[in-house]
């Protein structure tokens, strides 16, 4: 996934800016029927990607159902878990990237195809609730968050990748897609301070960016005007 990065930098220099900047924002972020405690599903309205089922990515941080925040886009937690991938340019912070296994998981639920834990069947059944409650805490565990369950989900990832768990739990890189929304100025925040400067921090969520190619595809298709508008310019006055 690392060429996924290098296109983005690529399209980046070609548009003259960060193509993503658009998609950070505010959200409303709301229980429904598919929560299960205090994890997910729960549902997000957003000012740039729309709206959609997620996931807490953290356990001890928090949000008030209904309650509006805002958010940017990021490669993982701010301040969440066990572990530290890198530091986050917003606020200075240690920040715990999106892993590998949550990154499967995440995207095959929002594309509709997440099994039940074995393997088969789907996660979208009479029992969703439940299942909803198993993701949350098979995500929780590959975040190394205190509400965390090495569970069946977990399992279906090493088995589904061939992969071991450490290598499931490491940094995706961004596979998939999936990306974290620190969230933050809300309703029960976590207040931390860094450098003498207070900021506080809400639940993070799980979303999806549009596909690279999407994103490239418009960059590019202003190439061509572009060019155009080149050779017009340069085009000798007829006589």
């Amino acid at each position: 996934m690392k060429k996924y990065w290098a296109v983005m930098t690529l399209a980046g220099v070609m548009a003259g800016s960060n193509l993503y900047a658009s998609y950070d924002g505010s959200m409303t972020l709301a229980q429904g029927p598919y929560s299960y405690g205090n994890g997910g599903e729960f549902t997000a309205v957003t000012t740039g990607l729309g709206t959609f089922q997620t996931f807490c990515i953290e356990y001890n941080e928090e949000f008030v159902p209904g309650g509006t925040y805002d958010y940017n886009m990021n490669s993982g937690a701010v301040a969440g878990g066990a572990g530290t991938d890198a530091i986050d340019s917003h606020t200075g912070l240690a920040m715990d990237n999106v892993s590998l296994g949550t990154a499967w998981l995440y995207s095959q639920f929002r594309a509709g195809t997440l099994t039940l834990d074995t393997g088969v069947g789907t996660y979208f059944n009479a029992n969703r609730q439940l299942n909803a409650g198993e993701l949350q805490q098979a995500i929780w565990f590959l975040e190394d968050e205190v509400g965390g369950v090495n569970n069946g989900y977990v399992t279906l990832v090493e088995n589904k990748l061939g992969k071991t768990l450490a290598q499931i739990e490491a940094d995706s890189d961004g596979a998939y897609g999936v990306i974290a929304l620190n969230l933050f100025n809300g309703p029960a925040a976590t207040q931390v301070t860094k450098n003498g400067v207070t900021y506080n921090l809400n639940q993070d969520q799980l979303a999806i960016v549009p596909e690279p190619a999407t994103v490239l595809a418009g960059a590019l298709l202003l190439l061509p005007l572009g060019a155009s508008s080149i050779r017009i310019l340069r085009r000798k006055p007829t006589v």
